[in-house]
């Protein structure tokens, strides 16, 4: 739920919590490069927390091309990190997406293109249509066919990682709560106590919540 309020922030500019926040801890930047800051407060960091998870999941949507850095935006979908395989060139640094485009004629400069990338990364430029009807480049979630945040696909992003990196095959550890004939809030209970996400005063305290950590009757 955090990265949809963080979302929030990356597509809804206009909102009154976007902002708020911008106005108070990044003022002068945008949200997925912003700084934790000194002394932040509980709900500034539980946000500044989901910036990695944004990161893996969301790319741009091409309008005019003017606030898309070439080099340090995802923006090829075509391509699995979403940004050119080509090296680093000089003087191209702030190039962005608009200095590539026939704005005249709604296309790509096919010699520029070529000029610049490498032919794998030029074949998936070429092959991105461009809409007429978007003049306002968008953010959008890589996850979904519209776009769209939801909490399921940056569950399923962050499964596949994890399954990726450790693969835990026929591992059903989980399966004995999942299967328990008891009530489902039940089954969440006992799944959250074996996760440590209840909110225990030891919890608390490792989330920088700062409470008592004796016993009340002590």
């Amino acid at each position: 739920m955090l990265g949809k309020q963080s979302w929030k922030l990356l597509s809804d500019s206009t909102s009154l919590l976007s902002r708020i926040l911008k106005a108070k801890c990044f003022p002068r930047r945008d949200f997925l490069d912003a700084n934790i800051g000194h002394n932040p407060s509980y709900t500034w960091r539980s946000l500044w927390s989901t910036q990695s998870l944004l990161t893996l999941g969301h790319r741009w949507k091409i309008g005019d091309g003017s606030q898309i850095n070439v080099r340090s935006m995802p923006w090829i979908r075509n391509c699995p990190s979403l940004r050119p395989s080509t090296p680093h060139l000089l003087h191209h640094e702030d190039l962005t997406v608009d200095y590539l485009l026939n704005p005249s004629l709604n296309s790509w400069n096919d010699p520029l293109v070529q000029s610049l990338f490498n032919p794998s990364d030029v074949a998936a430029i070429l092959s991105m249509p461009l809409f007429p009807r978007v003049y306002i480049d968008q953010r959008i979630w890589k996850a979904t066919t519209d776009g769209s945040y939801f909490v399921k696909s940056t569950y399923r992003i962050c499964s596949n990682l994890i399954n990726a990196v450790t693969p835990i095959g026929g591992d059903t550890r989980w399966n004995y709560i999942w299967n328990m004939q008891i009530p489902p809030r039940v089954r969440a209970f006992l799944w959250r106590l074996a996760q440590h996400y209840l909110p225990t005063r030891a919890n608390l305290l490792s989330c920088g919540i700062h409470c008592e950590d004796s016993f009340v009757f002590c």
